[in-house]
């Protein structure tokens, strides 16, 4: 049911998006984009997911406004569940400006922000007649969508769409977490980390991400998930691409030369064991029937509340990255990055990268 709700939602929002005048074009010689999602901006209070890696956020785009990058909001930017949009702004107003300043344009020279299931309020008409009661005019030339395309091969949409409680109960959502959800964060002290994700209704909706882009032979960004993945690749498949590839080498180094392996190996262990617990030793759902590499077209910016760091994907002249900002280093760190163009033909042939396998992508 949730399936077929979902595949509607996303046909219809993408039928729209890659109408020849709607489609934003993109030059592999030249653009430079980043993309951030799920912020979730709110009132610094405790119950704020965002307040501990506010700073480095900041940080980061002021390095992409140096480096001339343009910028793409993915959606959940505030955190309009729990909280009123002039709270927001007392925090967060000039770093909404410094956003809305180097975002992406429309040829009509309107900044493009696209709105998830907990900031869905900006789309609507009453919220732009509030801000102007409230003399705040810092949302006048924002072109607010629900997905755009990218040169037509790039599908980016928030990812909510067609869930029920986060769709189309959004506002009976919004109030359970209003007068509910963050009552309990402030007296337990509980939103400094975000609230635990669900793993079993994450991996349900990202497989069905993975088989909608798939049949549609695009590369789908989206965000919502709060889970990083890099052309179909979850962070456990990439740790378990490296062991295979360490104990490759290990075969074919000399015996006094293995130990430094050997602990790269016993390091990589551990954390697939963390993760496992985290999961209650349940493991993800594969993308693909009897463990066949995925087609590498699903990706997710990841968000901006993990405790150690930010997570997004930059597009840069033609190579598409994942990248994580690290919060105690204040460090961009790539974590993968593709020829963008290799992708877009693979994911057209339907068909797995080979190289994704290589080591040095690991």
């Amino acid at each position: 049911m949730f399936s077929d709700r979902m595949g509607r939602k996303f046909n219809q929002i993408y039928k729209e998006a890659a109408k020849p005048k709607n489609i934003i074009p993109l030059s592999f010689e030249k653009d430079q984009i980043v993309i951030f999602s799920d912020h979730h901006k709110g009132d610094n209070s405790s119950a704020d997911d965002f307040r501990k890696n506010a700073f480095l956020y900041s940080s980061a785009l002021s390095y992409y406004q140096k480096e001339g990058y343009m910028l793409i909001v993915l959606g959940d930017n505030e955190e309009l569940w729990e909280n009123s949009y002039d709270k927001i702004l007392c925090n967060y107003k000039e770093l909404i400006e410094k956003e809305i300043e180097i975002a992406l344009e429309t040829p009509s020279k309107k900044k493009i922000r696209l709105w998830g299931n907990h900031d869905k309020e900006v789309s609507l008409k009453r919220f732009k007649r509030y801000c102007k009661t409230q003399h705040e005019n810092i949302l006048d030339n924002i072109d607010y969508r629900e997905g755009i395309c990218l040169g037509g091969g790039i599908f980016l949409i928030h990812g909510h769409q067609g869930r029920f409680f986060d769709d189309i109960a959004w506002k009976l959502s919004r109030w359970a977490v209003q007068f509910v959800w963050k009552t309990i964060q402030k007296l337990l002290h509980i939103g400094i980390d975000g609230p635990a994700e669900n793993f079993r209704i994450r991996d349900d909706l990202e497989l069905k991400y993975y088989q909608w882009a798939k049949k549609n032979k695009v590369l789908l960004i989206c965000g919502h998930t709060h889970r990083a993945i890099f052309g179909s690749l979850t962070h456990l498949d990439c740790l378990k691409i490296a062991i295979h590839h360490l104990k490759i080498k290990l075969k074919e180094t000399p015996f006094i030369e293995r130990e430094k392996i050997e602990k790269e190996i016993r390091r990589k262990k551990a954390q697939i064991e963390k993760i496992l617990i985290r999961r209650l030793g349940k493991t993800p759902k594969s993308f693909e029937e009897n463990s066949a590499r995925p087609v590498p077209c699903y990706f997710n910016d990841g968000c901006c509340g993990y405790t150690n760091g930010i997570t997004c994907i930059e597009i840069d002249k033609g190579i598409i990255r994942l990248i994580k900002w690290q919060r105690q280093k204040k460090k961009r760190i790539i974590l993968f990055e593709r020829n963008l163009q290799l992708l877009l033909r693979y994911i057209n042939e339907s068909r797995p990268v080979d190289e994704f396998l290589e080591p040095e992508l690991l």
